[in-house]
C-alpha cells in the first residue's frame, strides 16, 4: 500500500458501546450515512474471515473481509475490491482504547489507488476526500454508540 490516512478522535461513549456498533458487521447500513446497503456475504457474521458487501452513497461498492478481531480493542478490515471508486485495495485498522466513559479511537487506512502509472498522484489527490469521509464515519459511529444500551 502506498498511501495512508489517519484519524484520531475521542468518542463520547464507552468502549464497549463503540465496539458493539463496529461488531455488528453486516448491519453497518443501520448507522453509517455513507452506506446505502450492506450484507454479510460469507458464512460467518463477524470475526476473522467474515465478509461483507457495501453499496456506498452516492455510488460505488466495496467487498470487505475482517483480518483481525480483538473485542473492544482492534478491528482490521481488508477492502478486497471496489467498484466505481479510485481505490484498488486497502486495509483499515480501528484501535479502541479504554477511556472510561469515553473511547479514544485511532483509524489508519492504508490504500492503493487505481490509475496505473498515475496511481501515485491519484492516491495523493483522494487523501483529502478520504479523510473527510472517515471523519463523517466517526461522527456516525459516535451517534450510534451513544444510542447503544449500556
Amino acid at each position: 500500500m502506498k498511501h495512508n490516512v489517519r484519524i484520531e478522535r475521542t468518542l463520547d461513549a464507552p468502549r464497549s458501546q463503540v465496539w458493539a456498533v463496529l461488531a455488528d458487521y453486516g448491519n453497518i447500513v443501520d448507522w453509517n450515512s455513507g452506506i446505502k446497503a450492506s450484507r454479510v456475504t460469507g458464512d460467518a457474521p463477524d470475526g476473522v474471515g467474515a465478509k461483507r458487501h457495501c453499496d456506498l452513497s452516492p455510488a460505488g461498492s466495496v467487498e470487505e473481509t475482517i483480518l483481525a478481531w480483538q473485542p473492544e480493542s482492534e478491528l482490521v478490515i481488508s477492502i478486497d475490491s471496489s467498484k466505481n471508486l479510485p481505490i484498488k485495495r486497502g486495509i483499515v485498522t480501528f484501535m479502541l482504547d479504554d477511556g472510561g466513559e469515553k473511547t479514544p479511537l485511532k483509524i489508519s487506512y492504508d490504500y492503493a489507488a487505481k490509475g496505473g502509472p498515475f496511481s501515485g498522484l491519484a492516491g495523493k489527490m483522494i487523501a483529502g476526500p478520504l479523510r473527510k469521509g472517515f471523519n463523517g464515519f466517526v461522527d456516525d459511529l459516535e451517534i450510534a454508540s451513544k444510542a447503544v444500551s449500556a
